[in-house]
């Protein structure tokens, strides 16, 4: 492809608007993409940083503990996080209680904050910028997390951190 000169049209305040057709003009592009076309993918699955809290522990705790992770997608002035936890807690949790705190790198910016049943009358899994929480809800007596039950939890959301 020929390279043409680069003509600006601007509007009526002088703005400059900027023609998507020119790739080497566009500001704050992913580093990782090479033409307008690609979009980035999400990365290999990582748990760097993941920190277990209150007897919280990766369920896959034989084969080298990758149930509890995540994968970045770096769309460049942002990036997407996909996030799946599959956990249990070494103890019964009948109130709040904090599990895994998340690392900086994958933290959402805004007030992100997800309530997920988990299937276990009255218990919750709790999702803020920050971390996880399972919660329990107290119907009636004897609602709680049993302890080493499995506790699920998956999302994706984007972030600017």
């Amino acid at each position: 492809m020929a390279e043409g000169t680069k003509a600006y049209i601007e509007d009526r305040d002088g703005n400059k608007i900027l023609p998507a057709t020119d790739w080497s003009i566009i500001q704050n592009k992913p580093a990782n993409l090479a033409r307008t076309d690609q979009l980035p993918s999400l990365g290999p699955w990582q748990r760097d940083g993941l920190v277990y809290k209150n007897g919280a522990y990766d369920w896959d705790h034989v084969n080298n503990g990758y149930n509890c992770a995540y994968r970045i997608a770096d769309y460049g002035s942002f990036k997407g996080v996909e996030l799946r936890l599959a956990f249990g807690m070494n103890r019964d949790v009948v109130d709040n209680t904090e599990a895994i705190e998340l690392p900086r790198i994958i933290q959402a910016d805004g007030d992100e904050e997800v309530w997920e049943a988990t299937g276990i009358r009255g218990v919750f899994v709790h999702f803020t910028n920050s971390h996880v929480d399972v919660y329990c809800q107290k119907f009636g007596d004897g609602d709680k997390y049993s302890a080493n039950g499995l506790i699920t939890f998956h999302t994706m959301y984007f972030t600017t951190i």
